[in-house]
């Protein structure tokens, strides 16, 4: 468990240069019944800060910023179990990575921290929340992919069984203007339009940041357009050839290979009714095919996924996305705006936004 904004009282992580200190903790819940103060010795495993966290004997603690996202439990190759989670906001190091705290047979606990070594200067960088990918459904996490506060999307391989072999952060994305991802990025295998036995892997997300309320400053929110993206990870042949003999293969490209906005089709938000009674407001939204970058007979150049921005004013992805029966399901905030010398006061809005991830317009059928 991580204590999130909360752990700093929502002071230093409130602004994209301050110094934010993070703390982990693991209790042992087998016995619920036996919860109280007197048995906190035997319930507390451990608890870990920016001072005391180690990985492998070296001091990591410094990258440890506020983490806001839930870790991540799942099994790993080498067979162990493990809690892997992003090292937060704000770190004294301001750097992005992730951590995989380690749990052998015995009990006996370890850290390791894979950094991408990417800072941002005066505006720090780090990573709130992780997502794990089984590729081969043998439910061991082979990759983790998340998205950085300034705007990178990562994918982690974890396909070793040796985690000193691990390999480097591989950047499947970048959002124009380094507009930060603080949510969880989704990770679906959609069919290849050509070859249906094959899969296509896209990574799914929005961009958005809320800075939280001080006993000073009421809470912000990252400034100019927000966008909604579905990129394809097309650089898996390294997978491909690990998992030949499983079948499990996804659909990749010869590198190198560059993936801009302006490589993404983009769809739109066409109409917005207002509310009425007790109607809520509706949006539609555009329909757009894609033909794939690789795919043969494209009338027009070809695409390496999808972009949808957010109209509101403001309007952003400040909670994570789910995917629901194939599609991107997304709430989207719309900050409140006051005006004290008008009546144009408008409590915080948004939208509930259900669209088919392998393509980022409307689906077939109403949700």
């Amino acid at each position: 468990k991580t204590l999130g904004n909360g752990g700093n009282a929502g002071g230093p992580v409130a602004t994209p240069g301050g110094t934010a200190t993070g703390t982990l903790y693991v209790l042992d819940v087998t016995n619920p019944a036996g919860f109280s103060e007197s048995q906190a010795a035997a319930i507390v495993v451990g608890e870990w800060n920016s001072s005391n966290l180690s990985c492998g004997g070296v001091a990591c603690g410094q990258h440890l910023g506020s983490v806001v996202g839930s870790p991540q439990i799942r099994r790993l190759h080498n067979g162990q179990w493990a809690a892997i989670f992003g090292n937060g906001l704000n770190s004294a190091s301001g750097t992005a990575g992730i951590y995989v705290m380690l749990v052998d047979p015995s009990g006996s606990i370890s850290f390791r921290f894979l950094d991408t070594g990417v800072t941002g200067g005066g505006t720090k960088n780090g990573i709130a929340a992780v997502t794990p990918a089984d590729l081969d459904g043998d439910r061991i996490t082979d990759y983790v992919y998340a998205g950085d506060a300034l705007g990178n999307v990562w994918r982690f391989d974890l396909t070793s069984r040796n985690p000193g072999s691990w390999g480097s952060p591989v950047r499947v994305f970048t959002t124009p203007g380094g507009k930060p991802i603080t949510t969880r990025v989704s990770v679906v295998s959609v069919p290849d339009t050509e070859k249906k036995a094959t899969q296509r892997l896209i990574v799914a997300f929005g961009t958005g940041r809320r800075f939280p309320q001080t006993a000073t400053t009421a809470a912000s929110y990252a400034a100019g357009t927000q966008t909604l993206y579905g990129v394809w990870d097309w650089n898996l042949s390294s997978w491909n050839t690990l998992a030949a003999s499983s079948g499990k293969l996804y659909v990749t490209l010869a590198s190198p290979q560059t993936v801009t906005a302006s490589d993404l089709q983009a769809q739109s938000v066409l109409t917005t009714t207002a509310a009425s009674g007790a109607t809520p407001a509706l949006r539609t939204v555009s329909r757009y095919t894609i033909c794939w970058r690789g795919s043969t007979g494209c009338s027009a150049t070809p695409e390496m996924g999808w972009r949808m921005d957010l109209p509101g004013s403001n309007e952003q992805v400040i909670y994570d996305p789910q995917v629901v029966s194939g599609l991107f399901v997304v709430n989207t905030t719309i900050p409140a705006t006051s005006q004290p010398l008008s009546c144009d006061s408008r409590p915080p809005s948004g939208f509930t936004m259900a669209i088919a991830i392998g393509s980022g317009g409307a689906p077939p059928a109403s949700v």
